[in-house]
């Protein structure tokens, strides 16, 4: 049997910079994955099977419309395949939540198959195919990522971030989001220095970025302001601000004590929404 972990995927920033006649945006990100997320394992099996587990099961759908069974198939397509799998996922993020969940399990997914089955990674081309958050999500690293989300360059001086994830348990269509977007054409991420070092460089460098999607997702969600309102009140907090297009909120801290002390008191505070203090990690 194989495991994977598929993380949480945080836009750290997301700034739209156009749109091609396609329909396509071009966006302009830094991207962070966090010790916590959904787990996958894999056998051996005749056929291609899924199972779904964990708090967020239930809202998993089991057709061809679920990524992991779309990854598995193009992996068979491309490599003539006749074997199958039994695909155990275990899902602990909220779905439609601005945190990559689909594209992350899916990514795991390719990972897990090419080891059992042992084959190569697909091509990036065909990895876009799945969706656009695929090649990102491959390597699990922070990554500044641009393009459609095709360009991407491993930022190997970031540091590991403590980060409180909170969401109001509401699904948020990114495609709505995007429509609801007034400004296309906004300016880009500030030059950063590649030879920063230290959590506060970075966060102070954060502080200065947006991420562009807040306010047409405000307008679907309004709930989402009290998110940001209720991790802006914590103590020690440094940057706030929304993951993709949300609902999911974060916040983050210079030291994981203090981000764990800010999610018992959002758990205190609002107990029916779902919240973690895990990492953003990179080293």
């Amino acid at each position: 049997m194989f495991e994977e972990k598929a993380s949480a995927k945080v836009n750290l920033c997301l700034q739209i910079v156009g749109q091609k006649s396609n329909g396509f945006h071009l966006l302009d990100s830094i991207v962070g994955f966090t010790e916590f997320g959904d787990h996958l394992s894999f056998e051996k099996s005749e056929k291609l099977e899924l199972t779904v587990k964990g708090a967020f099961s239930d809202q998993i759908p089991l057709d061809n419309s679920n990524l992991v069974l779309k990854a598995a198939e193009l992996l068979r397509t491309l490599n003539n395949i006749k074997d199958g799998a039994h695909i155990t996922l275990t899902k602990n993020l909220p779905p439609s939540a601005g945190l990559g969940g689909g594209s992350s399990d899916a990514a795991a997914a390719i990972r897990g198959l090419t080891r059992l089955w042992e084959i190569n990674l697909p091509a990036l081309d065909e990895l876009m195919k799945i969706g656009s958050d695929l090649p990102v999500c491959i390597n699990q690293k922070t990554q500044h990522m641009k393009g459609f989300g095709e360009v991407l360059r491993i930022i190997h001086t970031f540091p590991n971030l403590p980060i409180l994830l909170v969401n109001p348990l509401k699904k948020v269509s990114t495609q709505a989001v995007f429509n609801m977007l007034e400004n296309k054409q906004n300016p880009p991420l500030s030059n950063y220095e590649k030879l920063f070092q230290t959590k506060k460089d970075w966060i102070n460098w954060l502080l200065l970025q947006r991420n562009d999607l807040i306010k047409p997702a405000l307008k679907i969600e309004p709930i989402i302001l009290e998110v940001l309102q209720l991790i802006s009140s914590q103590n020690s907090v440094e940057q706030v601000s929304m993951s993709g297009s949300g609902a999911t909120c974060f916040g983050v801290f210079e030291s994981k004590y203090d981000c764990d002390a800010a999610m018992k008191k959002v758990q205190r505070e609002r107990p029916e929404w779902w919240s973690v203090s895990t990492e953003i990690i990179s080293i």
